[in-house]
């Protein structure tokens, strides 16, 4: 083997390691959103059966912090994800590989729904899931 081939074959490599953890971040972040969501529907059960409002008032507090800790972990991916795309494409690049994808990746982004993606509607709903404990906190406070 040249070196150059044992350059293509590490970056190859390197390239299969860089889609495998992207698959495995976001497998993990929608894990975690599975969790808050269903950790919030176990709250609103609670609330459903009445229990004591002490109990409530630490469950949806308990719930804002899952949903917080899982938009905090969502963004992080987020991020995570525009650097391993970066590394990707640069790997494609590398492996003259990037012509057959380019064409594609461009068609795709140039409709307002190309740009929706899997780590914006987690951090989304995340997010909504934070604001929507918080409000039934308060009007379980002030009620």
């Amino acid at each position: 083997m040249t070196i150059n081939e044992n350059k293509k074959d590490a970056i190859s490599k390197n390239l299969q390691t860089q889609w495998q953890d992207h698959f495995h971040m976001r497998d993990q972040t929608w894990k975690v959103l599975q969790y808050s969501i269903l950790f919030f529907l176990g709250v609103v059960g609670l609330e459903i059966k009445q229990v004591n409002t002490v109990y409530l008032v630490i469950a949806y507090g308990a719930a804002i912090l899952t949903s917080l800790f899982g938009f905090f972990i969502a963004i992080h991916h987020r991020r995570r994800q525009k650097e391993k795309f970066e590394i990707i494409a640069a790997h494609e690049h590398e492996l003259e590989i990037d012509i057959l994808v380019k064409p594609i990746l461009e068609k795709s982004h140039t409709k307002w729904l190309g740009r929706i993606n899997t780590s914006t509607f987690i951090v989304i709903m995340q997010a909504s899931l934070f604001i929507l404990s918080s409000c039934l906190l308060v009007r379980l406070l002030i009620s």
